[in-house]
């Protein structure tokens, strides 16, 4: 009735030129008027029980309109307020389907990358995804051709897909649909609207869809850009905490590296290594196994935990053939075990000391190609996960581990041929050097001898208590010289004095390096003030003086004079004196000279012979001096004590 009622009064307008001309101006007070004396006159002439059925329409239209008007309010507010997609997705859904009076709605969103649809939100499904291919259908077809479409009967469409009901077990008869485009015009997605309540959707129904589809299309779009921002800044945040955990990475291994460069013994180093090691993993035990003869020696770092004693650190040697470390040595790989497995082999921990192995790794060390020993890590300490399991070692863990098991073993191979040629060096030293201790061990049996004999052969009290306390000196200067060389072959002092004579000494020397220095053109010439008794290391005292020679000769390529003197100064200071006619010394390098790997002038140099000199003269409790003059030449000074 109420659309019968406006179609008259179009009619009656039309014919009665009360729409002006579009030229003309309105005057819409006089068209207001124009229309309520119209419908007056309208109602007038219905009879009351059609009154009442057109008040009826006119009042579900009006409902209608709040309804839709109360539903387009919701979607603006969450339009604001919701960074959700999914949650604005499926409010929008449900306020489409309630404006439309309609039984369902579907969201179908485009695959960038395939063009493909898939159903974002489908009503009335649970766990049903329906994806179409571009034209496929006539969602597929809206997202095609970029047109909206109505359609009164789905199965007289010719673009409708049957499939669909078949497989949702839902019987569609009439729908609407709209594309989803975004600034660009592009087609993003496609709104499909199920069977109206009314059977048909109207015109009206078509454009309220199209106007709720550019906003939504809109909003779906920027969730997309906020929701890929937060992805980029998740992305950031990962990279910057793997970036942070690189460079904490690097600073270990540089502050191994420093550490590895200190003088210091096996046991501190492991300790500190070992300590850093763990920071780095987040472990609970660390241990470095190492190859000694027929056994395993382990040394083995534990956090308790607590402020207080916390770091708990001890070594012991292993006769067990089936343990993890030597599994790893024997196999060259890396071990890595997440599981109750850990348990069933042994290791450098044991029951007693109170810690279970749910989890650890080892690596090889390698030094030549050859595994000398495996360094492990046991316990990672991180925050369980959500499932309940927790975190395990990684490839990253395995890769760090690796270099610190690579610098360690470069380090502790080194010094284990340090040592062994240290120890090869003092044996031979002391082979060298037995015939002169037992030399100089015949004066003071000679000298016991001696007051033995005239103790038997005076009887007069005083004198043989002046004999005896000189036989007890002498003894005791035997047991000096014997502690001496115990001393050194134990290795808890680098040198091993004796007493000998200057002149024999230097004797020595001259025998030496005539050869040396004859076949460079170099004159040797030696001028002797002191030629009396001293105690020097003679092995290391001849090596300095080799070196000088050496750098003397070097500093006279075409020939030259080396000259060496030896005088007092002083009551207990021994000089000698080494000068040569070179090219000097650049005053760059006065203040480096005696460093390792200072060099100058020298391509074949290995910038240490120097510094080996002043390790020898400081372990003779003396010091070095020099003084030069370019093209004139260097005298270098060495001070020892002489008596003592």
């Amino acid at each position: 009735m109420s659309e019968d009622l406006v179609q008259r009064y179009s009619e009656h307008k039309s014919a009665s030129g009360a729409y002006p001309a579009v030229s003309a101006p309105v005057d819409l007070d006089a068209l207001l008027y124009g229309s309520e004396q119209f419908l007056e006159q309208r109602l007038e002439a219905l009879t009351p029980a059609e009154q009442a059925r057109l008040f009826r329409q006119v009042r579900g239209l009006f409902h209608q309109q709040e309804a839709r008007f109360a539903c387009m309010l919701d979607i603006s507010t969450a339009l604001g307020t919701t960074h959700n997609r999914d949650e604005f997705i499926e409010l929008l859904m449900s306020k489409i389907t309630q404006m439309m009076n309609a039984e369902r709605s579907t969201l179908f969103l485009v695959d960038p990358r395939t063009g493909d649809l898939w159903s974002k939100v489908t009503q009335g499904m649970v766990n049903t995804e329906i994806t179409l291919k571009a034209g496929q259908g006539v969602a597929g077809w809206v997202a095609q051709s970029g047109k909206s479409i109505n359609i009164r009967d789905a199965y007289l469409d010719a673009r409708f897909d049957p499939n669909v009901d078949v497989k949702t077990g839902f019987r569609t008869h009439s729908m609407v649909c709209q594309p989803l485009r975004n600034l660009d015009g592009a087609t993003i997605g496609v709104v499909q609207v199920l069977n109206s309540a009314s059977g048909n959707f109207s015109d009206e129904d078509e454009n309220l869809l199209s106007a709720i589809a550019s906003q939504a299309a809109v909003a779906i779009e920027n969730s997309t850009l906020y929701l890929s921002m937060l992805e980029k800044n998740a992305e950031l945040l990962e990279i910057k905490d793997k970036l942070e955990h690189k460079i904490a990475e690097l600073d270990l291994l540089f502050d191994i590296q420093r550490e590895l460069s200190r003088p210091s013994d096996l046991d501190s180093l492991v300790k500190s290594i070992t300590r850093k090691t763990l920071k780095l993993i987040n472990g609970q035990c660390s241990a470095l196994t190492l190859i000694e003869g027929a056994n395993q020696r382990v040394y083995v770092l534990t956090d308790k935990g607590s402020q207080i004693g916390r770091w708990h650190f001890y070594t012991r040697l292993l006769a067990d053939n089936d343990t993890i470390a030597l599994r790893v040595i024997e196999s060259g790989e890396p071990y890595v075990c997440q599981d109750a497995n850990c348990k069933l082999v042994p290791g450098p921990t044991s029951e007693a000391s109170g810690m279970e192995i749910h989890n650890m790794i080892a690596v090889p060390l390698f030094d030549e190609g050859k595994c000398i020993g495996a360094l492990e890590v046991f316990n990672l300490v991180l925050p369980e996960v959500s499932d309940g399991g927790a975190f395990g070692f990684t490839d990253d863990d395995v890769k760090v581990l690796s270099l610190i098991a690579q610098q360690i073993a470069s380090t502790v191979a080194s010094r284990s041929r340090r040592d062994a040629e240290e120890k090869e060096n003092r044996l031979a030293s002391i082979g060298q050097m037995i015939s002169g201790v037992l030399h100089d061990f015949k004066t003071p049996f000679a000298v016991i001898s001696g007051y033995v004999q005239l103790m038997a052969e005076t009887d007069e009290k005083t004198t043989r208590q002046q004999f005896a306390s000189n036989t007890v000196n002498q003894f005791k200067q035997l047991n000096q010289m014997t502690r001496e060389l115990l001393m050194f072959a134990r290795g808890d002092t680098n040198i091993l004095l004796r007493k000998v004579f200057v002149h024999r000494f230097m004797d020595e020397v001259a025998e030496l390096l005539e050869k040396e220095l004859g076949d460079r053109s170099v004159k040797l010439e030696i001028a002797l003030k002191y030629r009396g008794e001293a105690r020097l290391d003679t092995v290391k005292m001849k090596r300095a003086i080799l070196n000088l020679a050496r750098n003397a000769a070097d500093a006279m390529p075409d020939g030259g004079v080396f000259r060496i003197g030896t005088e007092l100064d002083g009551d207990d200071q021994l000089v000698f004196s080494f000068g040569d006619t070179g090219i000097g010394i650049p005053t760059a390098i006065y203040d480096s000279l005696f460093e390792s790997f200072v060099t100058e002038g020298k391509p074949q140099g290995t910038g240490l012979g120097l510094a080996v000199v002043k390790k020898i003269v400081d372990d003779h409790a003396g010091t070095i001096t020099f003084e030069s003059s370019l093209g004139k030449g260097t005298t270098f000074f060495i001070r020892i004590p002489y008596k003592s």
